[in-house]
């Protein structure tokens, strides 16, 4: 029976977000150095297997370097400190430093989320021009219908909507990969 230890992994998320990532290498050879997981530095020349499972599959996984593939990802590596790339959508979602030691299997199983938000502005009744801004920058109109403004960085933003003569402002939190509905109604008592 082999015996298996779990690895915790810092990330280096450059204002990114990924959730639930999980490291976990399987032992068949002698055990590392005593230094701790993270600061142990496995040998060079030998050869390790390397598993790479993301939430959602077709992530773009570097390693070293090397371009992989997509996600899922089962392949044999060259040892030693590496550093792990996985992009999606064109965006670098996680950059992290990972060992792969001779004759273990590193596995990698995270979710991935980008981190954007859209906002869907309402206008009621459904004909208003109304002008939006979103933290004081002007976004555009409603133009008699329904207004989206994708890609919104993640975040507490303060969303202003006019009609020429009032405005109201919503404080809205800006979640991954969400959307948020607002209701623009100036009639009276709304």
């Amino acid at each position: 029976m082999k015996p298996t230890k779990i690895l915790s992994v810092n990330f280096l998320l450059i204002g990114i977000l990924v959730l639930g990532a999980r490291v976990q290498s399987e032992t068949s050879a002698p055990a590392a150095p005593s230094a701790s997981a993270d600061s142990a530095v496995p040998p060079r020349g030998g050869q390790g297997k390397v598993k790479i499972i993301t939430r959602p599959e077709k992530a773009v996984a570097y390693l070293g370097g090397i371009k992989l593939g997509n996600t899922p990802i089962d392949t044999v590596f060259e040892s030693g400190r590496h550093t792990l790339t996985l992009m999606l959508n064109g965006e670098e979602l996680v950059k992290q430093r990972v060992s792969v030691w001779p004759n273990k299997t590193l596995t990698i199983d995270t979710a991935l989320a980008l981190p954007y938000g859209t906002v869907v502005i309402k206008p009621e009744p459904v004909t208003a021009n109304y002008t939006v801004t979103i933290d004081g920058e002007d976004v555009g109109n409603t133009h008699g219908g329904v207004l989206t403004i994708n890609k919104l960085d993640i975040g507490t933003r303060v969303i202003r909507v006019s009609n020429g003569k009032r405005s109201k402002e919503f404080k809205v939190e800006i979640l991954a990969e969400q959307s948020v509905d607002l209701e623009a109604n100036f009639k009276k008592g709304k």
